[in-house]
C-alpha cells in the first residue's frame, strides 16, 4: 500500500476501527489471487504432463509400427493377409481350420522357402493383443501392441493394407492414462520379377535336381528335398557379375499360354512310332514360305510371331532337321514328347557360320511350350545345342550323351524334373544348359513373387 495513503487513513479523526477490517479484506483478496494462480499453474502442469504422456504414447506406437512393418518386410507374403479374422472378448484370435491369417500362419501359402523363414514372431504378435515392451530392460520407454491389420483382398496385390498399432508409456513403473493409437495405410504391390534372375534351369518337383549335368546359369528348385550342393553350377552372370547359384524357390510356374486357333498345324515331325515317315520328316525350315504370322506385343513392342501346333517331335532315329530362321519369332505348341538324337538336330543359332552375332537375334526368339503330362519327355542331343526358351511344366527334360559338351540348351528350360539317367539318360558332367534369357524377352512371369511394401501413404492418430 502507498505509505502516504496509509498515513492519511490512520490520522483521520473518524477512522477508528476501519484499518483492521480493510487490512484483513486486502489479505483475503491477495490469498485468493495466489490460490487462483497456484491452481492455474497446477492445471497447466497437468496439461503439459498429459501432452507429454500423449506424445510419448504416440512415440511408442510409432516404434510399434516400425517394428511390425519390419516383420512384414521379413515375411512379405503376410502383407497380403489379415492378422486375424475373428477374436474373442479377451482379444485372443480364434482363427482355425482353413482361415488364412497371421495367427493361422500355416495356411498362408508359400510363405517361406523350404520352411527356412522365421514365422514364430508373426504368430506371437497376432495371436493375442498383448503389449510388447520397446526395451525389456527399460520399462519407462513404453509398450506397443498390434490391434489389427486389415487387407481387403487376401492373397492378391495390388491393394492397401491398414495397420493399427497402440502405444503407451510408463511413469514410476505405473501406466499412465495416456494410450495412443496410430492407423497406417501400407500400399502392397506385386513384387517385381526383376529381383530374381532368370534361371537357366527351373525344376518344379525333382528331389534329385540336375544330377552331375553342368549348368551355366542359376538353377531354381521347387523341391525342398533336392540337394543344392550336388548341383553342378558353373560360370558368372555377365550382367550382374555375380556367380551363378542353385537355390530353392517358392516361386510358381506361370500358366502356359493358350494355344491360338490360328496356330499352323504340323502334326508329327520326324517319324511315327512305327518308323514310317511323316509329312514333316527330313529337313524343314520355319517359317516356311507362305506361312502367316500373328502380331503380338512383347516387351512393349509389336512383333511378328509364327505359331505352330505340333503333336510330337520324333528325331529319335534316322536323320532329320528343323531349322528356325535367325531373327524370326517362332513358337511351337508341343502336345507330346520331343526327342532329338545325335544324327538329327534342331537348329536355331544367333551366330553365323563364322561365329559372329546376328543382329536382332536372341536365343529366346524360338519358344517351345509343352502341354503334355508327366509321361512326356524333352530330350536334346549332347552334340548339338538348341537356342530356345523351353517351358514344359509336367515334362522330364535332359541332354542325351556327352557330345563333348557342345549340345543341350542355350537360353532357359523350365520343367518338372531332370532326366538323371531315366528316359533321356542325362548324366553328363559337361555343360547341358547355358542361360542367356531375360524376363522381358520371355513374355511370361512367374507367380507368387514376394509382394512389395511401399512407404506408408498416410498416418492417422485415432482418438480413444
Amino acid at each position: 500500500m502507498n505509505p502516504k495513503l496509509k498515513l492519511i487513513l490512520l490520522n483521520r479523526p473518524n477512522n477508528q476501527g476501519f484499518a483492521l477490517p480493510f487490512t484483513l479484506c486486502l489479505g483475503v483478496v491477495m490469498m485468493l489471487a495466489g490460490t487462483i494462480m497456484l491452481v492455474k499453474s497446477q492445471a497447466n502442469r497437468s496439461y503439459v504432463k498429459a501432452q507429454q504422456s500423449t506424445s510419448e504414447g504416440i512415440g511408442a506406437a510409432e516404434v510399434g509400427v516400425t517394428r511390425i512393418t519390419s516383420l512384414m518386410n521379413d515375411n512379405r507374403y503376410i502383407a497380403m493377409y489379415p492378422d486375424c479374422i475373428g477374436r474373442d472378448s479377451s482379444g485372443n484370435c480364434t482363427d482355425s481350420g482353413t482361415k488364412e491369417s497371421w495367427a493361422n500362419i500355416s495356411n498362408i501359402p508359400k510363405l517361406t522357402v523350404c520352411e527356412s523363414g522365421e514365422v514364430a514372431d508373426v504368430e506371437d504378435v497376432s495371436l493375442k493383443q498383448e503389449w510388447q515392451p520397446i526395451d525389456p530392460d527399460n520399462p519407462q520407454q513404453g509398450d506397443y501392441r498390434l490391434l489389427k491389420y486389415d487387407y481387403p483382398t487376401p492373397g492378391k496385390a495390388p491393394n492397401i493394407g491398414k495397420l493399427t498399432v497402440e502405444g503407451r508409456v510408463r511413469t514410476s513403473n505405473k501406466l499412465t492414462e495416456a494410450t495412443s493409437q496410430l492407423e497406417v495405410n501400407i500400399p502392397v504391390s506385386p513384387g517385381p520379377v526383376e529381383n530374381t534372375n532368370v534361371p537357366g534351369v527351373w525344376l518344379a518337383d525333382d528331389p534329385d535336381a540336375t544330377g552331375g549335368n553342368g549348368i551355366e546359369g542359376d538353377v531354381l528348385l521347387g523341391s525342398c528335398d533336392a540337394p543344392l550342393d550336388t548341383v553342378n553350377v558353373k560360370g558368372t552372370d555377365p550382367i550382374t557379375g555375380e556367380p551363378y547359384e542353385a537355390k530353392h524357390t517358392n516361386l510358381e510356374f506361370p500358366d502356359l499360354p493358350e494355344i491360338p486357333d490360328t496356330a499352323i498345324y504340323l502334326g508329327v515331325m520326324g517319324e511315327n512310332k512305327d518308323g514310317s515317315l511323316t509329312a514333316t520328316s527330313g529337313n524343314i525350315t520355319l517359317p516356311r514360305v507362305g506361312d502367316t504370322y500373328t502380331t503380338k506385343t512383347l516387351n512393349g513392342q509389336s512383333v511378328q510371331v509364327y505359331e505352330y501346333k505340333v503333336d510330337q517331335i520324333n528325331f529319335d532315329s534316322g536323320s532329320h532337321s528343323l531349322t528356325v530362321t535367325p531373327g524370326k519369332q517362332v513358337t511351337l505348341y508341343l502336345q507330346g514328347s520331343m526327342v532329338v538324337k545325335s544324327n538329327s538336330n534342331i537348329t536355331h543359332s544367333c551366330n553365323d557360320v563364322s561365329g559372329n552375332p546376328i543382329s536382332g537375334c536372341k536365343p529366346t526368339d524360338f519358344k517351345i511350350f509343352g502341354y503334355g503330362d508327366n509321361t512326356n519327355t524333352i530330350c536334346t542331343a549332347g552334340n548339338k545345342r538348341i537356342e530356345a526358351f523351353i517351358f514344359a511344366p509336367e515334362y522330364t527334360v535332359g541332354t542325351a550323351g556327352t557330345g563333348g559338351g557342345t549340345g543341350g540348351i542355350k537360353g532357359t528350360i523350365w520343367a518338372n524334373e531332370w532326366s538323371n539317367g531315366k528316359s533321356c539318360g542325362s548324366n553328363t558332367s559337361n555343360t547341358a544348359v547355358v542361360q542367356t534369357a531375360r524376363w522381358e524377352d520371355l513374355g511370361l512371369q512367374p507367380k507368387n513373387t514376394p509382394p512389395q511394401l511401399s512407404s506408408s501413404s498416410t498416418w492417422q492418430r485415432n482418438e480413444r
